[in-house]
């Protein structure tokens, strides 16, 4: 059997191979001694296959966990893969974390084999987030609910970050993510970023004026890049903040973080006077 745990909710995937893990443990092997954590990509599709040639009538249940199998099995390897998880369905149970859904070309080799279970994991937004968190929530202990409003707007779809910031609320503490992001400058660089003109005109008076010029900045460099598809060491939920931020609009800002920063460091208007060019 082969179950695939697909992301880009890449939590949620990890979580539920866990899950599985956890469950066979329980049902078939308390000791743990037939379940292995093998190579991800090609290495694991190599120890799969190998694996499969070893299985007898003697064999007990077997669970073997390697990572992004559909993704990197080569192509000539797929029929001796899909050979592998044919041998003995019933009782070995692989299970992939994959960081994509496999398109169709992959799809048509998968459906080879005798049991493939695909469980996709889109990133959640809004009211289904929401909803997400307070099931974890409730798992944790957690009640307050007006927490748990803010932490599902702040996240804004990241899994990874509501997760932990639930784990300190479980254990008594705070989550940092209402100051961080929304009562002082990044609030007002967020929302100006993203052209919410009503959002940083209101926080323009809460926010701390003379702390707005580095984020700003920092912001509108970050979706600057975002427009133009770099990624790389950008935190996912910043991602995800600023994924639907057009191009126009990211130059716009990244433009006026840039005035508002040398007027600031120059001593050509006041922090209060800087903010006040802002469209």
């Amino acid at each position: 059997m082969l179950i695939l745990c697909c992301g880009p909710d890449t939590f949620r995937a990890v979580q539920r191979a866990r899950e599985l893990e956890t469950a066979f443990r329980k049902k078939h092997d308390t000791a743990g001694s037939s379940i292995e954590r093998l190579s991800s990509g090609k290495e694991g599709v190599d120890e799969i296959i190998e694996r499969a040639l070893s299985v007898s009538l003697f064999t007990p249940m077997r669970f073997l966990r390697a990572d992004e199998l559909a993704a990197a099995c080569p192509k000539p390897k797929t029929k001796a893969l899909v050979q592998a998880l044919s041998r003995d369905p019933e009782r070995v149970v692989v299970v992939s974390v994959e960081q994509e859904k496999p398109d169709a070309t992959k799809m048509k080799w998968l459906s080879e084999v005798p049991k493939c279970i695909i469980n996709d994991y889109s990133r959640l937004q809004g009211n289904a987030f929401r909803s997400w968190i307070g099931e974890v929530a409730h798992a944790l202990g957690v009640t307050d609910e007006v927490a748990l409003d803010t932490l599902a707007r702040m996240a804004d779809g990241d899994a990874w970050l509501a997760s932990n910031e639930l784990i300190k609320l479980a254990a008594g503490g705070s989550s940092s993510l209402e100051t961080t992001f929304q009562t002082d400058g990044y609030g007002f660089a967020d929302a100006f970023v993203r052209g919410d003109r009503a959002r940083h005109r209101q926080l323009s008076g809460d926010a701390a004026a003379e702390g707005v010029a580095y984020p700003l900045l920092q912001q509108a460099i970050l979706a600057e890049r975002l427009s133009h598809g770099d990624t790389a060491g950008i935190a996912p939920f910043i991602v995800s903040k600023f994924k639907n931020v057009a191009a126009e609009q990211a130059s716009h800002a990244l433009s006026s973080a840039i005035l508002i920063h040398y007027v600031q460091r120059s001593g050509l208007a006041t922090d209060q006077e800087a903010l006040d060019l802002l469209p």
